[in-house]
């Protein structure tokens, strides 16, 4: 039997994959400082720039989040992103742009970041390996506060509205094949620290990530199933999705998410030509629900090839989980 250097490095890549999971898994909740995200396989970039340049297209996205809604000050996210492949010195490269802003309560943060990611052939699979670097920005609004601090007098009130920016770094991996793939990143790899004012002071926790989905191509032609799921951790809590979606002439999908200790997320989403649309409604079964009626994600990304090779047109498709 002959072993070639590609299935070896796909069965390391396995087994390293599994020891990662179970380390992961082995705690039960995740206290994070990124936001939630439902379609996570849409904006794999967000959480690993090792997936810049992942397709053979100029990709422009854009995502909003709103969470919990019902509850006063809730979370609230947008989140555009853009990346490409280009070729240099006869080696295809992938490059992308990140912007990102969080509001919760009398709290903002947001980010803009450049990515960078280096391929490597191996046949029809690629080894992707990206680093990302950005500033983040982090305010708090002290006029929110006088609604709920009703002593004027009290020296410990914040009377004037705060804002600091720390530089931030990621980085990662991903193996992508022409039916699956996988990723592992850390994100926030230096835990900047911050302060807002000379009493406050914090840091922004380092988060690692395992993304990976299969396409399964059924009997019926027309119909797909594509498995995925995220963990994330801090190392002292872990939280993770599992997701199915069944994808219907390349064009409409839909599906389910279950998120441990959350609840479940429903998933409808429509391909046409260049553009990708996709909705996302959470339903929580955790403490939140009996104050809010769920959370609500909308997506949108648009598509446009480009040839690398000037000669010829490109050879390859899009893998299908995109």
């Amino acid at each position: 039997m002959v072993i070639t250097l590609n299935w070896i490095l796909l069965m390391n890549l396995r087994y390293f994959l599994i020891i990662i999971l179970l380390v992961i898994c082995a705690t039960s909740a995740y206290g994070q400082w990124d936001p939630q995200i439902s379609q996570y396989w849409r904006v794999k970039t967000f959480f690993n720039p090792a997936f810049a340049g992942e397709t053979e297209n100029i990709q422009m996205t854009g995502l909003y989040r709103m969470q919990w809604l019902g509850v006063e000050n809730a979370p609230k996210t947008l989140i555009i992103s853009g990346d490409m492949p280009f070729k240099f010195l006869g080696r295809v490269h992938g490059v992308g742009l990140l912007m990102m802003n969080e509001s919760i309560g009398l709290y903002s943060n947001s980010q803009m970041a450049g990515q960078y990611a280096y391929k490597k052939k191996f046949k029809k699979n690629t080894l992707n390996i990206g680093a990302q670097i950005g500033l983040t920005r982090i305010g708090f609004d002290a006029d929110g506060i006088k609604d709920v601090w009703t002593d004027e007098n009290d020296e410990a009130k914040p009377t004037m509205s705060e804002q600091a920016s720390v530089f931030d770094a990621n980085i990662g991996v991903s193996w992508i094949a022409p039916n699956y793939y996988a990723g592992i990143s850390v994100t926030h790899i230096m835990e900047p620290s911050y302060e807002l004012n000379e009493t406050y002071s914090s840091f922004i926790n380092r988060a690692y990530y395992l993304t990976a989905g299969y396409n399964i191509q059924l009997r019926n032609p027309l119909i797909e199933l594509q498995p995925s799921v995220l963990v994330k951790s801090d190392v002292v809590f872990t939280q993770f999705d599992f997701t199915g979606r069944i994808v219907y002439n390349k064009m409409f999908n839909g599906g389910i998410s279950w998120r441990k200790d959350d609840g479940f997320v429903f998933l409808l989403g429509i391909k046409y030509k260049g553009f990708d649309a996709g909705y996302a409604y959470d339903l929580s079964n955790s403490g939140m629900s009996s104050g809010t009626s769920g959370s609500h994600e909308l997506f949108v990304r648009y598509s446009m090839p480009i040839k690398l090779n000037k000669t010829q047109r490109n050879s390859h498709k899009s893998i299908r989980l995109l």
